[in-house]
């Protein structure tokens, strides 16, 4: 068995509005295809006149009823915005909200038209963008694609966002589907509708790393605990931002590898006091001021990637880690950055258990978990006597009692599932009542928040469009 279509629903967070509490867990609520005004609300004329960023956060969510896991999954905008707005995607977590993006800023990645056209065998693609800030990561994917027919014949019924059926020479609307295999499609405005035909090329390539280990940037003697650094070479297109790449330097003191860590805004922590980077030319604004100074004769070394992509105007470049395999051209071509997992399933962790003398096996007795059951939720099974507990989630609250004697299996009364099961077989020792375990549990989803940029003097349009796509192996 493997995850289908119909497997794959996306839904909204607990809490939909225009405030820092936006976001937060999963709710049950479907984000309907085709339906308008499903995630995002109408954008007002007050809006379009004054400019306005919006927040909604939705869930990709894996209801395999045979609890498959959905391994590679992609998630990616398939176009720009056809209005004079601007939609960007970026990746969230099981419980974050609104406020937290202030702190933690995500890959904002869209999609822009094929700038020029690629026969295959291409190292990079270039992409027209609504704007220079939209990001592609290092070492992440990029979706290709020509599924989009131009110059089409449309009924004057029909407006952008329908889903359309092909006859006689002419689009017409049809009840909203997500089948876009021909003569099926969605019209996207401008006489073009996104459909599927045979000769329709699409791939997920992945992106250039552009990794430099141990660059040389300096030398220790001994007394200086701020020896000059060099400006890191590869420069070009900056130095990249994301969490797991951001530049590390390391020194030898005392015989030892020190490490200094630099944040996504240039700053220096770890053995150091001081020290700053410029993320965008790689030179160090501030020599970092080592804790002791570095060894005498030794390298100081910097371990960066630069930035995969560059802007030319509105115009990204982005660099492969392969080769394009087919040819696209630029009028019916779009592109743009992928957020990815590798498996879609539901997840435990911190597993606590505060006692004198019980036991549990996880290890060799782990909670079972559900693809449709399984929530965003720390469970804390708390005992009564020496075999009965009760169990509450910090979300659920009280889900039931159970005894070390049986399995337990509370249910999920929003989906008829178990949020787990919990094992008898694991239970060992002596417990007291008083004493407890707690784990944490995540559902089956893949977090994703979207952003709308309204600009101010936004004309009046009648319709605008913003589609996911997704590619699950």
């Amino acid at each position: 068995m493997s995850v289908s279509e119909s497997d794959i629903k996306f839904r909204k967070s607990t809490t939909v509005t225009d405030t820092s509490s936006n976001g937060g867990r999963k709710s049950q609520t479907l984000v309907v295809s085709g339906a308008r005004h499903s995630l995002f609300p109408r954008v007002t004329k007050s809006e379009r006149t004054d400019g306005v960023t919006r927040y909604r956060k939705e869930f990709f969510c894996n209801d395999n009823a045979d609890d498959d896991i959905g391994y590679g999954v992609l998630l990616y905008l398939e176009l720009p915005s056809n209005s004079g707005d601007r939609f960007y995607l970026g990746e969230g977590d099981q419980s974050d909200i609104q406020s937290s993006l202030a702190t933690y800023d995500p890959t904002w990645m869209g999609a822009g038209q094929l700038e020029t056209l690629l026969s295959g065998g291409e190292s990079s693609i270039s992409l027209t963008m609504e704007n220079s800030d939209f990001r592609f990561e290092n070492d992440g994917y990029i979706h290709i694609t020509d599924k989009y027919k131009t110059s089409q014949t449309v009924d004057s019924d029909v407006n952008i966002g329908d889903s359309v059926t092909y006859s006689s020479g002419t689009w017409s609307k049809i009840t909203a589907q997500t089948d876009i295999d021909y003569p099926d499609g969605i019209y996207i405005g401008s006489s073009t509708v996104m459909t599927i035909e045979t000769g329709t090329n699409e791939e997920w390539l992945q992106i250039a790393k552009n990794y430099y280990p141990e660059e040389d940037i300096g030398n220790g003697d001994g007394a200086d605990t701020s020896p000059a650094l060099t400006t890191l070479s590869n420069n070009t297109n900056g130095i990249c931002l994301q969490p797991g790449l951001l530049p590390m330097v390391t020194a030898t003191i005392g015989a030892v590898t020190k490490t200094v860590n630099v944040a996504s805004d240039g700053s220096c922590s770890g053995y150091c006091s001081a020290g700053t980077l410029n993320m965008t030319t790689g030179v160090w604004t501030t020599d970092i001021t080592w804790t002791v100074a570095p060894d005498n004769g030794t390298d100081i070394k910097c371990t960066y990637c630069e930035n995969a992509f560059a802007y030319s105007g509105n115009v990204a470049t982005i660099a492969l880690g392969e080769q394009v395999a087919n040819a696209y051209a630029t009028a019916n071509s779009y592109g743009g950055g992928c957020i990815y997992s590798g498996e879609i399933k539901p997840r435990t962790d911190n597993w606590t258990e505060t006692t004198s003398s019980g036991t549990y096996d996880e290890s060799t007795y782990p909670l079972t978990l559900f693809n449709d059951g399984t929530e965003e939720d720390t469970f804390t099974f708390t005992f009564t006597n020496a075999t009965a507990f009760t169990c509450s989630g910090t979300n659920a609250g009280s889900v039931g009692t159970g005894s070390v004697s049986a399995d337990f299996s509370p249910t999920n009364a929003d989906t008829g599932q178990p949020y787990f099961t919990l094992l008898s077989a694991g239970w060992g020792g002596t417990w007291a009542s008083g004493e407890t375990v707690q784990a944490q549990t995540h559902p089956a989803t893949l977090p994703v928040w979207l952003k709308e940029v309204v600009p101010a003097g936004t004309a009046q349009e009648s319709y605008n469009l913003c589609v996911v796509g997704y590619y699950v192996e």
